[in-house]
């Protein structure tokens, strides 16, 4: 039997929230043995969990196993604890290899272990269909790293918020959000970003919410990384009229498993209202990437 559970914290018309719910359905999925469905209320816009558990009590459990699955050198389920590889120094991050040296460097990092796993979540970071100003392969446009900041950092500097308080931390992001100083957020939450203004001791420090954006980032394999030569492309984001890129997703009302979810996501229809009703979506949601002094900026809401 499956109950709904209501994740008041979630919110699908916000970016991070709706990645975030992604990322649970995602980890429920191919985690555990569970038979776990995703919809929306479309009064609240909130998500809703449709599975054996029967309250979020027993959904942050199940997120805490998982976490404590992970090695203490990983920092992703299910694979090598090497992945994604570290930088050395200020050496460039080796997940970004040239275009050209991309399949030995694929190769050498999956081997003949045929991690299926793997090979998603590493097709999922960065594409050969693809290339920066500097040649190397595209990475999908949900990662802004900044500065020195490599894939590897983008999951062990969120980890070491949530490791020493698990389930804390997990329930707090499926309730009500306690942001951590210091914490970026991935880029992927505009109210990371604070000036002085709007810290009590008058201090610029960003202020993310570690377990929502760990959520968040677990929904990569989800989200389909391609490319036009020269642009990467994922799922959900477009081009209007060749201008700023725009991430675009549905919120829908009749409880998906993640490949309804990932089959409806890449529907191009969604962008049409009058395809709504028969798609069961009641509304759409929009983000852009700000400009960033150091990063390609952060996901902020827009106007749908």
């Amino acid at each position: 039997m499956k109950h709904p559970v209501d994740l008041p914290a979630l919110d699908g018309r916000d970016p991070l929230g709706f990645l975030a719910a992604l990322g649970l359905l995602r980890l429920l999925t191919d985690e555990t043995s569970f038979d776990v469905n995703l919809s929306f209320n479309d009064d609240t816009a909130r998500a809703v969990l449709h599975s054996p558990l029967v309250d979020i009590a027993d959904v942050v459990e199940q997120l805490t196993a998982i976490l404590a699955s992970i090695p203490d050198d990983g920092v992703i389920p299910s694979v090598p604890a090497t992945f994604p590889e570290a930088k050395v120094g200020t050496a460039k991050d080796p997940m970004r290899s040239p275009r050209v040296d991309y399949r030995a460097a694929h190769t050498a990092l999956t081997g003949d272990n045929h991690n299926l796993t793997l090979d998603r979540w590493l097709s999922a970071l960065v594409t050969d269909l693809a290339t920066d100003s500097q040649g190397r392969v595209g990475i999908t446009p949900y990662a802004a790293p900044a500065g020195q900041q490599s894939f590897r950092t983008m999951f062990s500097k969120t980890l070491e918020q949530i490791r020493p308080d698990p389930s804390n931390r997990f329930h707090e992001a499926l309730t009500r959000w306690r942001r951590a100083d210091g914490y970026t957020g991935e880029y992927l939450d505009h109210r990371a970003i604070r000036t002085a203004a709007d810290h009590p001791t008058g201090t610029s420090l960003p202020a993310g919410v570690p377990a929502a954006t760990w959520l968040a980032l677990m929904a990569l394999p989800l989200l389909r990384l391609t490319g036009t030569g020269t642009n990467p492309r994922a799922t959900c984001w477009h081009r209007p009229n060749h201008q700023q890129p725009v991430m675009t997703w549905p919120l829908w009302r009749q409880p998906l498993d993640t490949h309804a979810v990932t089959a409806l996501l890449e529907h191009p229809a969604h962008r049409n209202r009058d395809a709504w009703p028969a798609l069961g979506i009641f509304t759409t949601a929009s983000a852009t990437r700000t400009t960033g002094k150091n990063s390609a900026g952060t996901l902020t809401p827009a106007t749908t």
